[in-house]
């Protein structure tokens, strides 16, 4: 991967962040989800790319993205986790039930 083709690359991990960030906030979590698969796809690329030295203006702009990428992702955590809380604690009173009505209903039998 060219030093190009790394910046292109988490400029649109960048963006479509920005596009999760707007996902929660409207509450769309299937939309947050498929945005997320993408996410991960490009860090994948990035993972697997050999490392290539950056000039001081590359380096700048990199760590200028990678700074909005990490701002974006506090704010997707900060709206999803009481999202994720809801819905575990709704997981846990569905299993309490049915726990309930499968131990009522061997009583009954």
């Amino acid at each position: 991967m060219t030093n190009n083709e790394m910046l292109t690359t988490y400029e649109s991990l960048s963006e479509l962040t920005g596009s999760m960030l707007t996902a929660a906030q409207e509450g769309e979590w299937d939309h947050l989800a498929t945005l997320e698969q993408r996410c991960q796809s490009h860090v994948g690329s990035l993972m697997r790319a050999v490392p290539t030295p950056l000039n001081e203006n590359e380096q700048r702009t990199k760590i200028a993205i990678i700074r909005t990428i990490l701002q974006n992702d506090a704010r997707i955590r900060a709206l999803s986790e009481p999202r994720l809380h809801e819905l575990q604690t709704r997981l846990h009173m569905s299993r309490a039930g049915q726990r309930s009505v499968q131990a009522y209903g061997e009583q009954l039998a």
